[in-house]
């Protein structure tokens, strides 16, 4: 499968949009559009295939870095599937995990699903009926299997506080 040479699979409220909108900016990096395809987690896009994945990234340029983004592969237990799936049709494969101050991100996943009309609780409610709140944000966790499936040295951490101090680096 022509595919990605690395996914970034950040934490949902961490930055991944502002990162994949830098890297997709530089000469010989190619970002697939849309941002977030979530091949390997969503069972009815999953279903179209290793063509209609593979045909992501047809723009690219020959030499070019391939990527995508899709904040899904790291929201567990939601989407059980995903890693096996994309270990098996991308064995090879570095990762970039973006996360943030996990305060900071779980208010700002509360006001992105409070705006949207999919919580109306408090805050102090919603963290006991919403467990997504604290779990996208428990990063050790959602990022381990990737680590077991492809080695620590395959993935990159780094933060919206990073990318914020320097955005040039």
């Amino acid at each position: 499968m022509t595919g990605p040479d690395f996914i970034l699979v950040g934490a949902m409220k961490c930055g991944t949009s502002t990162l994949a909108a830098q890297l997709g900016a530089q000469d010989g990096l190619y970002m697939t559009n849309p941002k977030e395809p979530n091949y390997f987690s969503d069972d009815a896009i999953f279903a179209k295939g290793p063509d209609w994945y593979a045909g992501l990234f047809s723009g690219a340029a020959p030499g070019d870095i391939r990527g995508e983004a899709s904040t899904h592969y790291t929201k567990r237990p939601e989407y059980p599937e995903t890693l096996a799936r994309m270990r098996e049709a991308l064995p090879e494969l570095r990762l970039v995990y973006m996360i943030r101050n996990p305060m900071a991100r779980l208010e700002s996943h509360y006001m992105h699903a409070w705006s949207e009309g999919a919580l109306s609780d408090p805050l102090e409610a919603a963290l006991e009926s919403c467990s997504a709140l604290v779990d996208y944000g428990r990063y050790g966790w959602q990022i381990a299997p990737y680590i077991e499936a492809y080695g620590a040295g395959a993935v990159l951490l780094t933060s919206l506080e990073r990318l914020k101090a320097d955005p040039d680096g």
